[in-house]
């Protein structure tokens, strides 16, 4: 199936399960504030043993007029949520995503420095600024898997789905530095990355919890965690073979060229790594939990009864 059909089918399926999901609230949108929403979803993250801190939070924003203020407050609030302790063992896992998210950035800042990019150009942008661009999609994905780690049952499948896109990815490319930035994709590879190991995803969250919307999640923190995996090891990539192997195309022939052309993959490599993941093991996991819920229960044995 080519690439475009993906994109298309692919919302549509998950605007269907929205639908079938809630199909007032899909139609006439939510009846509570910006606020508000945002401080319920805060809530929900919190521990058992903060409860009564999430309730408190609640009735103090009651309490409060003007959009840009109780927006103010409820983004502060969320913020809290995403940090306060306890954590248990989702915490193990966040410093995980910290260290590979710490360790890309400090090769990109490196190579960044080294090479002089901030004077070259990144898709004709200067290369601080690509580094700062770098920086704020580090922070969003950590922030969101930050709220997905701390969902009940969500961190190990999320992880593991992770772990398996990536190494999946490698195995088609190859592990050497020069297979990361010389790996065109055949037509069965991108149907392997692009449509099978984002809908195993999905399917296995799905059943591992038998809940559609834990496979959901589990397949948003899948791509979270696979496209920060897979931008460490492409810079690190980057970083070992510098402006060395065979020359780009789109790069130049100057060593700094061939080096801000290939950071550049590496980015859109990411967005389009984590968008793939996320659609697609979104739409199989809804539609995983439809045909669970269908399937009819075995009867009862009459013999059995009393």
């Amino acid at each position: 199936m080519p690439l475009f059909f993906v994109f298309l089918l692919a919302p549509i399926a998950v605007a269907i399960a929205l639908y079938r999901r809630n199909p007032r609230r899909f139609l006439d949108g939510p009846s509570e504030d910006a606020p508000l929403r945002l401080l319920r979803w805060a809530i929900s993250l919190l521990s058992p043993q903060r409860a009564e801190w999430g309730q408190a939070m609640l009735g103090e924003l009651a309490h409060l007029d003007g959009r840009w203020r109780r927006m103010r407050f409820a983004t502060g609030c969320a913020g809290a949520a995403l940090v306060m302790p306890p954590w248990g063992q989702a915490a193990a896992g966040l410093c995980a995503m910290v260290a590979i998210t710490a360790a890309s950035f400090a090769v990109y800042a490196g190579l960044t420095v080294h090479y002089r990019l901030g004077a070259g150009g990144w898709f004709g942008v200067g290369g601080w600024i690509a580094l700062a661009v770098v920086l704020l999609i580090c922070v969003g994905y950590l922030l969101g898997a930050s709220a997905l780690l701390r969902r009940p049952g969500i961190a190990l499948p999320g992880l593991i789905g992770g772990l398996f896109a990536t190494l999946v990815g490698l195995a088609l490319s190859g592990f050497t530095a020069i297979d990361q930035v010389t790996y065109i994709p055949t037509g069965w590879h991108r149907g392997v990355t692009v449509l099978a190991v984002p809908a195993a995803i999905g399917v296995a969250g799905t059943l591992w919890r038998r809940d559609p919307a834990a496979g959901r999640r589990v397949a948003r923190l899948a791509a979270l965690s696979a496209g920060l995996l897979q931008l460490l090891y492409a810079t690190v990539a980057v970083a070992i073979l510098g402006g060395g192997g065979p020359p780009d195309q789109d790069g130049g022939f100057t060593v700094r060229g061939t080096v801000s052309d290939r950071l550049g993959n590496n980015i859109v490599h990411l967005a389009v790594t984590t968008l793939l993941i996320a659609l697609i093991g979104w739409a199989a996991a809804a539609l995983t939990g439809y045909l669970v819920r269908r399937t009819p229960t075995p009867a009862a044995d009459p013999i059995g009864e009393v």
